[in-house]
């Protein structure tokens, strides 16, 4: 009995043994297909051209630098032979506003997209531009309005003030570099959005042709 027992428990093992070996055998092939096919086997990805100047329209007007503008002016109308204290009209006017600059991307053309042999991606982008121009009315004011005591005031002056301080505001804007600063900053938003795409290195050229950058 206690031999008929043992070889129970002898062939208990073996059995045992021989599932554990069975089973080492499949996982090692399983983790080594794994390895050869995710680390030795090159994977290729194919994008076509049409597809990504799409995929970047849809970006349409990237809005890339924002710079806030204080300007001061002032609006005379006066007389030549007749004092400003008796028919003269000046508004002293404050105005803060905001410039938005970027780049419209709307403008972009399949042949603005091509693939270098060592597949850099190379794109010719638009240049920057202004986009929007805005007078925050919460933080602008009259400072100062004199009326000559013979004269009504201009009931347009004022607006005619928030005209001048508004292209004031943008000449300011360009002076600072605000255009300068899109354009950095958009190749730099570009460039990570073609990196997410797989592509490792990018290039961009200037409109009229010269090399820009790598990124």
């Amino acid at each position: 009995m206690q031999r008929r027992t043992l070889l129970i428990v002898i062939g208990g093992l073996f059995i045992a043994a021989a599932i554990t070996v069975t089973t080492g055998f499949l996982v090692w092939r399983m983790a080594k297909r794994t390895f050869v096919s995710e680390v030795l086997t090159p994977h290729e990805k194919v994008i076509d051209i049409t597809a990504l100047v799409t995929q970047v329209r849809e970006l349409n007007r990237l809005e890339t630098a924002g710079m806030r503008v204080m300007h001061v002016g002032t609006i005379k109308q006066e007389y030549t032979l007749v004092p400003n204290a008796i028919a003269g009209d000046e508004l002293t006017f404050l105005a803060e506003g905001e410039v938005i600059a970027g780049i419209d991307l709307g403008q972009l053309k399949q042949e603005d997209v091509w693939r270098s042999p060592d597949g850099t991606i190379n794109m010719r982008v638009p240049a920057a531009q202004i986009l929007v121009v805005s007078v925050d009315n919460t933080k602008s004011r009259v400072l100062t309005r004199k009326t000559g005591v013979l004269r009504r005031q201009d009931v347009d002056l004022e607006t005619r003030a928030r005209q001048h301080a508004e292209k004031n505001i943008r000449g300011e804007a360009l002076k600072r570099g605000v255009l300068r600063m899109a354009d950095e900053n958009g190749q730099k938003k570009l460039a990570a959005f073609l990196h997410t795409l797989g592509f490792e290195k990018v290039r961009f050229e200037r409109q009229r042709g010269t090399m820009k950058d790598e990124r």
